[in-house]
């Protein structure tokens, strides 16, 4: 095969390689590598579902006994879930099918539905958005209940009952029993909710809400009307806002009747310096009725252009600020003034000039403080004296997300709540530390920076609050195990770690690079895969580790010699990963051509498997290279703030002079590849540095000016944002350092380029301008420079038609294969040879 493999490479490279020839040869070589994933596993661990897929139409589903060590092949579904051990949910657009694993059987109802489990009662509910049908079965597949026509259903899982309404009619079924309570009320119903004690739905009308609640302890129906508080409208587009907190505050949505009755000429849209653009956006205010007295607590502010109500707890306390204060729009973490307020309104305490982003404060309300991250540190302000004070010792460090130099201003990690107590869990970019807020007392948790390897406590949903008012907080309970994710950033060896508080006891699974923990009765199932390492599954009992599934096993074995290597450089800016990545043909007596594909921390490509194919979006597959006789390497660029050409020329550069003493480069043949901030990355090291003999940027950024005084439709905000705060990391706003934005800009070091470059860009981009990659090619035309630029007339950032795709992937191949390997020109490239 490996023969075979060569002959079909070679031959295509033969008098040029020409897009529509012979390209189903290579493809057909491509077409049996696959990556593989685990979609679902079984409570006592012996059964998973995998599923094997590749871009060349392969979509396998698999059944795999673990204990057995057997496959079956499985119908392809959308969704699968085990039910119990042996029973297999699976789902498609048409049906839901019960597969029973030891006999073979299955039951299969047919029609779209969203399903539920109801896993006390062990009963499936489906619903049919379409039908308006809603029915439940148990688990053998037989139907225990059905009725049509249901508006709305709500499933309380605590309590094990389903809470639906029907016309004019809303009902509670207790699952268990199949006993319903029925009540008749006298509205259409565009919204319903439960508590423990009450269910509530309600008719939603712009100037009123007629809403009914029923007491489950006395089976009461009662109606209550609620008018519009004046200025205001309601609405029933948002009703995933209206929300009831502890049966006597209603959480209500509201528009303001100016914004809904502006008339605006099609025609023209006008912009004032002095405010922000989104006041032109329909942006919704927030009021509170109080259901026991029948008044407003809290009505909104129609002064209020674009506010915004973070609740800090399930008490009632919350956060608003407006964020049209922001007229300048140049960050995405600003600075404003926050209003804390309390029991649902009944007071408020300015805060002022705190950052806005929701990981950037919390309240805690036994000691009445708010902490918040200002400055790469974490404050405490005491509500009481008004004080502010340090909540953490000095000499610990790393707080801030060091994503673009830190110029986000925020927290490397969100904080996390502690169950039943006044304390939180914060972490730097290696440990997690506990904060006892009554009396600052700080526990170090995790042990991590020690050993260079970073802590990340693993999450689910159910850690997080359900309400769309809610700051994100996750909350976690000190007397459940918590499960960390490891990974050692200098070898990016990665692994998990279980940890009991109370018992301060630590559990460590880092025998491989684990991407996943999938716990199960008496064990773990651990999946791994990285760089050249394919899928594999491995099972722990009883501190014992067997490999029991591994990906492409024979496939694998063409890759050849390829390997990767992980190192580290040094500059003057500090220290910085690469990773270099060797040919399947490596031989070290011989020289290989390379190639630097850029995007700030590239060396991270390493923690993924991909396989070898020729319709990625952005152009380049280092599989591809690495098994056609290229090394690719992956460097992680060092940034310096305000000056970001120095630093990526000399990271860059020196990465490259690390990678010629580690492996046989062709020190004459070297390329650059880089595409969005890559791209505008290539096109600084065209321009600045003579390492390379080609280069290829796609969509990329070439003038700092034009960009900074320009609009992205991406996210609809100033592009000063991007070159100040962001990646481009200016810092200073343009006006500010002109010569600075110049001198980090790739058009006006033109004159510097000595050799040929390929640019490519999406002409419906609506990330970054195509006009940025056109000026770069126009200055290369009008130096006379050898440019090629390839422009797909219906693509945006990235290159999704599947035609274009692999036009632009064999583009690409035969540039490099050109100007680093000497081969013959292909057709389109011989213009530009001439």
């Amino acid at each position: 095969m490996k023969a075979i493999r060569i002959y079909l490479l070679g031959f295509l490279f033969i008098q040029g390689f020409c897009f529509s020839q012979n390209i189903d040869s290579l493809e057909s070589i491509y077409s049996k590598y696959y990556e593989t994933a685990l979609l679902a596993n079984s409570p006592e661990g012996r059964y998973v579902v995998l599923n094997h897929s590749n871009t060349y139409g392969k979509d396998d589903f698999e059944l795999f006994d673990v204990k057995m060590d057997k496959g079956t092949k499985l119908e392809k579904h959308l969704k699968f879930q085990f039910l119990t051990g042996n029973l297999l949910l699976m789902q498609n657009d048409d049906h839901c099918r019960i597969l029973n694993l030891k006999t073979g059987q299955h039951h299969q109802e047919d029609g779209r539905y969203i399903f539920t489990i109801a896993k006390k009662s062990e009963q499936l509910i489906l619903y049919s958005s379409s039908t308006k049908e809603l029915l439940s079965m148990d688990y053998d597949g037989k139907i225990l209940w059905k009725q049509n026509d249901i508006g709305s259903y709500q499933f309380d899982d605590k309590n094990d009952r389903l809470i639906y309404n029907s016309g004019k009619q809303l009902s509670v079924r207790n699952l268990k029993t199949q006993q319903v309570k029925t009540f008749n009320h006298q509205n259409d119903v565009q919204w319903l909710s439960y508590s423990e004690k009450k269910i509530y739905c309600a008719e939603i009308k712009a100037t009123k809400i007629e809403l009914c609640t029923v007491n489950l302890m006395s089976d009461q129906l009662t109606r209550m009307t609620i008018n519009s508080p004046q200025g205001f409208e309601f609405t029933a587009n948002l009703n995933s806002y209206l929300e009831i907190r502890e049966d006597s505050h209603l959480l209500l949505p509201l528009f303001a009747k100016s914004k809904l009755s502006d008339k605006k000429d099609p025609e023209l849209q006008i912009s004032y310096s002095n405010r922000n653009d989104h006041e032109k956006t329909l942006n919704h205010h927030m009021g509170i009725y109080n259901l026991k007295e029948e008044k407003w607590d809290y009505q909104p502010d129609a002064k209020q252009k674009l506010p915004v109500y973070r609740f800090l707890n399930d008490k009632g306390d919350f956060i608003v600020f407006d964020q049209s204060n922001d007229v300048v729009e140049e960050q995405q973490n600003v600075v404003l003034d926050l209003n804390l307020t309390l029991d649902y309104g009944k007071s408020s305490y300015l805060l002022p000039k705190k950052r806005i982003n929701d990981g950037n404060y919390l309240w805690d309300r036994s000691t009445e403080q708010f902490i918040y991250f200002d400055d790469k540190r974490w404050m405490c302000h005491h509500l009481t004296d008004r004080e502010d004070h340090e909540l953490l010792p000095l000499d610990i460090e790393g707080w801030e997300n060091p994503n673009n130099n830190g110029l986000t201003y925020s927290p490397e990690v969100n904080p996390i709540k502690i169950k039943g107590r006044s304390a939180i869990m914060l972490s730097n970019q290696f440990d997690y530390f506990l904060i006892d807020l009554k009396d600052h007392q700080v526990k170090r948790m995790t042990k991590g920076q020690d050993q260079q390897t970073r802590y990340r406590l693993q999450l689910s949903k159910d850690h997080y609050p359900r309400s769309s008012w809610n700051v994100k907080f996750p909350e976690i309970d000190l007397g459940k195990e918590m499960l960390f994710k490891l990974f050692n950033t200098t070898t990016y060896d990665t692994g998990f770690a279980t940890y009991l508080y109370k018992k301060n006891k630590i559990n460590f699974y880092r025998h491989g690079h684990y991407k996943d923990i999938l716990p199960y009765k008496n064990g773990s199932l651990l999946i791994s895969y990285f760089a050249l390492e394919p899928f594999k599954l491995t099972i722990v009992e009883k501190g014992q580790y067997r490999i029991v599934y591994e990906s492409m096993k024979t496939e694998k074995k063409d890759f050849g010699n390829a390997k990767y290597k992980l190192f580290q450089y040094k500059t003057r800016y500090g220290t910085a990963n690469a990773a270099l990545l060797y040919p399947s043909d490596y031989n070290e007596q011989q020289k290989y051509p390379m190639i630097v594909n850029i995007y700030d921390q590239k060396s991270h490509d390493l923690l993924l498997f991909i396989q070898p194919f020729l319709t990625t979006t952005f152009g380049f597959n280092y599989m591809h290279y690495l098994m056609n006789g290229y090394i690719i390497l992956l460097p992680d660029l060092q940034y310096e703030t305000g000056k970001i050409k120095d630093s990526i020329i000399t990271s860059l550069e020196k990465s490259i002079d690390t990678a010629r003493s580690i492996a046989s480069v062709d020190e004459k043949n070297v390329g650059v590849l880089g595409l969005s901030f890559g791209g505008y990355e290539t096109g600084l090291a065209l321009t600045n540095s003579n390492y390379f003999k080609t280069g290829v940027a796609g969509v990329m950024v070439s003038d700092l000016v034009s960009l900074s005084l320009s609009y992205s439709e991406f996210d609809s905000m100033p592009n000063y944002r991007r070159t100040e705060n962001q990646q481009i990391r200016m810092r200073d706003m343009l006006f500010e350092n002109w010569n600075g934005y110049l001198e980090n800009s790739p058009i006006y070091h033109m004159k510097n380029i000595s050799i040929p470059v390929l640019v490519w860009t999406g002409s419906k981009d609506r990330n970054v301008n195509p006009f940025q990659s056109k000026m770069f090619f126009l200055g290369m035309k009008r130096l006379q420079k050898k440019a090629v630029f390839l422009e797909y007339l219906n693509e945006t950032h990235n290159i999704l038609l599947p035609s274009n795709q692999l036009d632009l992937n064999v583009k690409t191949w035969q540039w490099f294969d050109h100007y680093l390997k000497n081969r013959t020109p292909a057709e389109w490239i011989r213009p530009i040879t001439q």
